[in-house]
C-alpha cells in the first residue's frame, strides 16, 4: 500500500488573484472567484501525495477587499491578551490568531501598530521554534516603509508563510496545524464581521459561504495530526463549525455535467450550498464563540 504524505499548498489558487494588491488597482472588481482544490500526485519515492489548498489570511483579505470589504476598527485580538498564552497550543493558536490581524490590518491600512504586532508574533515565534523565519533585516523592511501599505502586506504575508516553510520542514505538524487553524477562525470572524447585515447576493457574504470548502480542506490537512491532544481539540472545534455550515446553508440541486476536457474526465454539478440570513448570523455567532475560546 502506498502511503500518504501530506502538504499544504497555500498559495495553490486562482493565477487571477494576483492580478491586484491590497493598495488597489484598475481592474480590480474583475477578480471574483477563488479556486481551492484537492490535487494528488505520485513523488519520486512512490509515495501519494496529496495537496490540500488553503488560502493564507493575506490571500483572503485581499479577495474581501477587491469584492467592495471596508476596513472597521476593533475587530484584531489585543495585544493585552499576549498573556493569556502560555502552553504551545494556546501559543500556536494565538500566533495564528495574531498573524490573521497582521494581515487584516496591512491589507485595510487599519491604525499604525503594525510593528508592535509584529514584534510579537516574532517572540511567539521564538518560543514556538520558528525563529529561522524572523530576522533583523525583516524588521528594518518593517520600520522603513511603515507607512507603505502594498509592502506590508508583503512583508506580513512572507512572514506567514515562511513560519508555514520552517514549521512544515522541520517536523512540527502539530504546531503548524494549530496556526492554521487559528488563523482560519479569525479570518473568518473578521471577515463576518465586516459585513453590516444580510445582503442578497452581496459578494463578501458569498465569499463566508465559500469557506465552507476552505474548512474541509483544513480539516483534511490538520486531522493527520490528530493524535496531538491541542490539535484533536480544535479539529472537535472545527467540526462544530463544519455542522453550523451545512445545517443553515441552503442546497441548491443542479444537474451533474460530464465533459472531457483535454481528456480528462471532468464531472460537474450535483448542487452548491448557499448563504442566507440564517446561515451568516449562525455562521457568525459560532465563529465568535471559537475564537472568543482561543483569545480569551
Amino acid at each position: 500500500m502506498k502511503n500518504k504524505k501530506f502538504k499544504i499548498g497555500i498559495l495553490a489558487l486562482s493565477a487571477t488573484l494576483f492580478l491586484g494588491s491590497c493598495g488597489g488597482n484598475e481592474g480590480d472588481e474583475l477578480i471574483n472567484e477563488i479556486d481551492i482544490d484537492t490535487n494528488a500526485t505520485v513523488d519520486t519515492d512512490n509515495q501519494l501525495e496529496v495537496e490540500y489548498a488553503v488560502p493564507t489570511p493575506n490571500e483572503l483579505f485581499e479577495i474581501i477587499k477587491l469584492q467592495g470589504g471596508e476596513e472597521k476598527v476593533g475587530l484584531v485580538n489585543s495585544l493585552d491578551n499576549k498573556d493569556n498564552y502560555v502552553e504551545t497550543s494556546e501559543k500556536a493558536l494565538a500566533f495564528g490568531v495574531y498573524s490573521a490581524d497582521l494581515a487584516y490590518m496591512s491589507c485595510f491600512g487599519v491604525g499604525t501598530e503594525f510593528l508592535r504586532y509584529m514584534k510579537l508574533i516574532e517572540e511567539m515565534g521564538e518560543e514556538l521554534g520558528i525563529e529561522g523565519a524572523f530576522d533583523e533585516e525583516l524588521m528594518d523592511r518593517i520600520e522603513n516603509n511603515e507607512g507603505d501599505t502594498d509592502t506590508l502586506f508583503a512583508i506580513s504575508n512572507e512572514t506567514y508563510y515562511d513560519s508555514y516553510l520552517y514549521l512544515e520542514e522541520n517536523g512540527k505538524g502539530a504546531e503548524l496545524s494549530l496556526i492554521m487553524g487559528g488563523g482560519y477562525i479569525e479570518s473568518l470572524y473578521i471577515i463576518c464581521n465586516l459585513v453590516d447585515g444580510y445582503k442578497e447576493n452581496d459578494p463578501i457574504i458569498e465569499k463566508i459561504g465559500d469557506q465552507k470548502l476552505v474548512l474541509e480542506n483544513l480539516m483534511e490537512f490538520v486531522s493527520t495530526y490528530g493524535d496531538d491532544e491541542g490539535v484533536s481539540n480544535m479539529v472537535n472545534d472545527l467540526i462544530s463549525l463544519q455542522d453550523v455550515f451545512e445545517a443553515s446553508m441552503g442546497f441548491e440541486e443542479s444537474g451533474t455535467n460530464v465533459d472531457n476536457n483535454d481528456g480528462k474526465l471532468v464531472i460537474s454539478g450535483g448542487g452548491a450550498y448557499t448563504m442566507n440570513e440564517q446561515a451568516l448570523k449562525d455562521i457568525t455567532a459560532k465563529v465568535t464563540e471559537l475564537r472568543e475560546n482561543i483569545i480569551n
